[in-house]
């Protein structure tokens, strides 16, 4: 019996992100970072081997549940001028942090990325998009001493 629509979707984007989670997961490896494997101190790529593991881990049970619905059908219609909005808001953002700062593109592309997703309630958008960078700024920058982009203008 073949894979339902929603099952090849499944098995598509779950490998897909798999593969691109194993790529970056093997790049903390590369001789760009300090890698101290069971010596020495938390290194920089601690947390991000810790994220993509579970990525990759979340992508393949994603596959495995797709190959488990097996009721036939066609992929669902992708919304291609949503996947654009996401893409060109998420792009902004990142050129936003390098151009204007952390502190001041963060809550704008928190804002604008939620909006591309649709999300109804855009005063509870608006509220995360402000809470939600200034609590990591400020349990990141404060209390753990990590630096964050200042922006070449600000």
């Amino acid at each position: 019996m073949a894979l339902s629509g929603q099952g090849r979707a499944d098995v598509i984007y779950g490998a897909v992100a798999a593969m691109g989670g194993t790529a970056m997961f093997a790049h903390t490896f590369s001789d760009r970072y300090s890698n101290e494997f069971l010596f020495g101190d938390v290194s920089t790529t601690f947390v991000p081997r810790i994220l993509l593991g579970l990525i990759v881990l979340l992508s393949l049970g994603l596959v495995v549940k797709g190959l488990r619905d097996r009721d036939g059908g066609k992929l669902p219609a992708v919304a291609i001028g949503r996947v654009a909005l996401v893409f060109g808001a998420c792009v902004l953002s990142i050129a936003g942090v390098w151009f204007i700062g952390y502190l001041i593109a963060m809550p704008i592309g928190v804002f604008l990325v939620g909006w591309a997703f649709g999300y109804p309630n855009k005063l509870v958008l608006l509220v995360t998009a402000i809470v939600a960078p200034l609590l990591t700024w400020l349990v990141l920058a404060e209390f753990a001493q990590v630096s964050f982009p200042n922006g070449q203008v600000f």
